[in-house]
């Protein structure tokens, strides 16, 4: 749905105030702050409108009115005007990555570090590693009637086992046959490019499809084994926003940034080469993340050691300043990776 200009001008003037004061806004204060060449009422009609086609809510305790998480959503996509950091910030960062010692545990603790206290959100760096793997070969080894060893080779060497267990009986000439098949067109995909089986509910797997489910869970795993070490910063800067005032969100909040939970929060589906991505509200899992953003990106070199640099914090976030760190502290770790790694 696209906007007209001016209800998609009063959208942009609703987030910005909200996000600066953390109360809702009146038609009225709208008017005022911005010397609108609009009367109340027809501020006041187009927020109404704005609400019916669920751009923005009204909280009970309040006549004004907060952004939805569509209000947000189309505000980063078709509102928001990102402003680069300037020469002296910019600057300031830079020297204190030079200062730093030439390790990658310094790199990403101070990239963490920046963006907290830039933000007032809580920031997250994961350590770089080898991101994408790589389907090499696999064999499948007879355990029993309905049982089988699945042994996979990825692109790096490594060797990988898992256990599977059948609907139906299987014997070593079917399994080694399949095998042979499958080796010769999943070579050298990725966990996302392996044909989903298709299944209907109550039926039985077949031996296929149960082979090839195992085998995409196993290489999703292991891309996700590159988030175990997270760097976490600005937890405490961020519970101090009024959002968190209500003693239950600050438990559910604190749960939602530990290590486990937020690696399997972390919408890493969503990165995509050179951009930042912004996942809002209701767009992440379930708890706690359905009421906060992730800003995300992938640093380090395409296709090689990269790792993801972000911030989450409360949906209401200053989205155009958040993506423009985000997107700077890449850049800074991506020329660094490259010149340790010795990449071009």
């Amino acid at each position: 749905m696209v906007l007209s200009e001016r209800r998609a001008r009063i959208l942009a003037l609703i987030i910005d105030d909200y996000v600066d004061s953390a109360q809702p806004v009146g038609s009225q204060a709208l008017v005022q702050r911005h010397n609108l060449p609009l009367s109340s009422a027809t501020v006041r009609n187009e927020m109404q409108a704005l609400e019916i086609e669920g751009f923005i809510t009204h909280p009970h305790t309040s006549a004004g009115r907060i952004p939805s998480n569509r209000g947000y959503r189309y505000y980063v996509g078709s509102l928001m005007r990102e402003k680069p950091l300037s020469a002296e910030e910019r600057a300031r960062i830079l020297h204190q990555f030079h200062q730093a010692a030439r390790r990658i545990e310094e790199w990403t603790s101070l990239a963490a570090t920046v963006l907290a206290r830039a933000l007032g959100n809580t920031a997250l760096v994961t350590e770089p590693r080898l991101r994408e793997v790589f389907f090499k070969n696999m064999q499948l080894v007879e355990l029993g009637e309905r049982r089988a060893l699945l042994v996979v080779v990825t692109a790096d060497a490594a060797v990988h086992q898992r256990v599977i267990e059948f609907d139906e009986s299987v014997d070593q000439e079917s399994l080694t046959l399949l095998a042979n098949r499958l080796n010769v067109e999943l070579r050298g995909r990725r966990w996302h490019e392996i044909p989903a089986p298709q299944v209907r509910p109550g039926d039985q797997l077949s031996v296929e499809a149960a082979v090839l489910a195992e085998l995409t869970d196993l290489l999703r795993s292991l891309e996700r084994e590159g988030l175990d070490d997270i760097v976490v910063e600005g937890v405490r800067e961020m519970l101090r926003q009024p959002e968190f005032e209500d003693s239950d969100r600050v438990l559910d909040t604190l749960a939602a940034v530990e290590g486990r939970e937020l690696r399997r929060a972390l919408p890493v589906e969503s990165l995509a080469p050179e951009s930042v991505a912004v996942v809002i509200g209701d767009e992440n899992r379930e708890g706690p993340y359905q009421e906060m953003s992730f800003v995300l990106a992938r640093y380090g070199v395409e296709g090689g050691v990269a790792g993801i640099v972000g911030v989450l914090g409360p949906t209401r976030m200053a989205y155009a300043d958040t993506v423009a760190h985000v997107r700077y502290i890449r850049d800074v770790l991506t020329q660094l990776i490259r010149t340790f790694y010795g990449g071009d």
